[in-house]
């Protein structure tokens, strides 16, 4: 295997790859530079093809028909999180960045809100100015590795990239990547074929530039207004179109959704709050080149008591691990999103929520209903970094609107042999469980 650094802009290639029998090219195409090296070919064979590969990428382009119907579709699977189809709202944008002059936010709003409701077919396509350059970007990656595959028979490895994404594919064997140097989860990521992405918001060259300030360039489908506070995603996928669609999905949906919509596509994903707070979907673990470090995790149970009550609300509930000095090691979950209520959760608010308000919206869910709910600790903290074995805090804590208060905190020996772990809950807490379990099953 070998090893090299992948950029965080995802817009460098590491010399580490170029071989012997490998070729490097780039040429800009629609803005945006395509990066591509190939092991397995000579220099003879790549000039030979070289102004066939010309050609087909001056030609080469998705039809509109076909890049819109991906968005479309992705746009239903994906709760509306993205969607392409605010190419007149970005329209507005740059005229905003030509005259100096932020657009009215509620005459935008109401703009965006009539077009995302439009009942569109194939037919009316037309009736909407479509934004289709990232699409049309990612799967670019995807025909051009096809066409290289099918051209170079003996080809070992290509690498493409193109803006926010890039494509890799070998033959045999994985490589051993690095894609940031200082967060642990993205150290010595062992990769087979696999397409790659991050957030448009991530490269802070991009974006809108309008008094003096910054806004991302990626737009909420609910209002037209730039992206603020959003977690920015590093996705791993099958291929480049979902990796991209996903990437800028997870921008907008808070953590719960994205984790189950990552899942959902058979993908993995890492996030990075606003708060600079790290957050992995399981699968990533998988692509983790030393897995021993993450073979073991926590898992959590609690039950939350049902009511007879007619006025019964359901309960807001946090959960989160300290060490020994009471330090916040993790927040492992946050239940409830309206944010009059967070400061019930007394304890919690008075050691973290407050501290990190622009974190809570990133990370609430909905409310849960009576019943079992089911928690996993990975043995990392906030930034992913391993924590050692020792003498650690779980705390969780209810409160309900015309109803209970209860916090508990149950002590952990985070240990190999760790044993379950039991406590009974007074009113708003029921049976609460801890148990070692390995991410094997």
């Amino acid at each position: 295997m070998k090893s090299f650094v992948w950029p965080m802009t995802l817009l460098s290639l590491c010399p580490a790859l170029v071989l012997a029998d490998s070729v490097s090219y780039q040429q800009t195409i629609a803005g945006q530079q395509l990066k591509l090296q190939l092991e397995g070919v000579s220099h003879k064979e790549w000039q030979a093809r070289l102004p066939e590969f010309q050609h087909w990428l001056s030609a080469a382009k998705a039809t509109d028909p076909e890049l819109i119907q991906l968005c479309e579709e992705w746009r239903a699977q994906s709760q509306q999180s993205y969607s392409c189809r605010l190419g007149a709202i970005a329209q507005q944008w740059q005229q905003a960045v030509e005259n100096q002059v932020l657009p009215d936010r509620v005459e935008l709003r109401r703009q965006t809100r009539a077009i995302e409701q439009l009942d569109l077919s194939e037919a009316d396509y037309k009736a909407v100015v479509w934004q289709l350059e990232g699409v049309a970007n990612a799967r670019l990656l995807d025909y051009a590795a096809a066409l290289l595959k099918s051209w170079f028979p003996r080809l070992k490895r290509l690498d493409l990239q193109s803006g926010v994404s890039r494509l890799l594919w070998f033959d045999t064997g994985s490589v051993v990547l690095s894609l940031g140097v200082e967060q642990a989860l993205l150290q010595q990521l062992e990769l087979s074929s696999v397409a790659l992405a991050q957030t448009e918001t991530a490269d802070t060259r991009m974006g809108y530039k309008v008094s003096y300030r910054t806004f991302s360039p990626l737009l909420k489908p609910s209002e037209g207004w730039p992206v603020e506070y959003g977690p920015t995603a590093t996705v791993l996928a099958k291929d480049a179109v979902t990796a991209y669609l996903l990437a800028q999905s997870l921008a907008v949906l808070d953590l719960k959704q994205g984790q189950q919509l990552t899942e959902q596509q058979g993908a993995a994903a890492l996030l990075k709050t606003d708060s600079a707070d790290w957050y992995a979907t399981e699968s990533w673990y998988n692509y983790l080149a030393d897995k021993s470090q993450s073979s073991q995790q926590l898992q959590i149970s609690y039950q939350l008591p049902k009511f007879s009550d007619a006025n019964y609300k359901r309960p807001y509930v946090s959960v989160w691990l300290t060490d020994q000095q009471k330090k916040p090691v993790r927040q492992l979950s946050l239940v409830g999103q309206q944010s009059r209520w967070y400061q019930e959760l007394s304890h919690w608010w008075r050691r973290l929520g407050r501290k990190n308000p622009e974190q809570i919206d990133q990370i609430a869910g909905a409310t849960q209903k009576p019943g079992t709910y089911q928690l996993k600790w990975d043995g990392r903290d906030q930034q992913g970094a391993v924590m050692p074995w020792g003498q650690y805090q779980l705390h969780l804590e209810v409160a309900r609107e015309h109803g209970g208060h209860e916090h508990l905190t149950l002590p952990l020996h985070w240990q190999a042999d760790l044993k379950p772990v039991e406590l009974q809950g007074e009113a708003e807490l029921g049976l609460v469980r801890l148990q070692l379990q390995s991410k094997d099953g």
